[in-house]
């Protein structure tokens, strides 16, 4: 399976991810223009993020219909992401993000690791 990629709403740059840590996004998940879920973390780069272990969190819905939202004519449907730092308000804008071209592996810079005692 190849990465889901997707452009920030707020400032329309890629949120990237190189599959082990990403950028801190925001994902809304959208069924006719309605937010029916979110997810809020590193970007995993499918579709998702990273709990503070490092591992995928899952939506609730199962994942075929979430790619069938994705893949939708309506654009009302599917994943809207933002990088933390640019959302900024209660409601995203209800439509889908656009895919990057670059498939979310352009340059970027990780956030620090949190360090974790044991």
């Amino acid at each position: 399976m190849g990465c889901f990629s997707f452009l920030c709403k707020g400032c329309d740059r890629p949120i990237n991810s190189n599959s082990t840590r990403g950028q801190r996004t925001i994902l809304f998940l959208l069924k006719d223009g309605e937010v029916i879920e979110k997810m809020q973390g590193e970007y995993d780069s499918y579709g998702r993020v990273f709990d503070e272990e490092g591992k995928s969190i899952y939506w609730q819905m199962e994942w075929s219909d979430v790619c069938n939202l994705m893949f939708d004519d309506n654009e009302a449907n599917g994943i809207c992401a933002y990088h933390e730092k640019c959302f900024k308000g209660k409601s995203p804008v209800c439509t889908r993000s656009s895919d990057d071209q670059n498939q979310g592996w352009g340059r970027f810079k990780l956030p620090p690791i949190p360090f974790k005692r044991s």
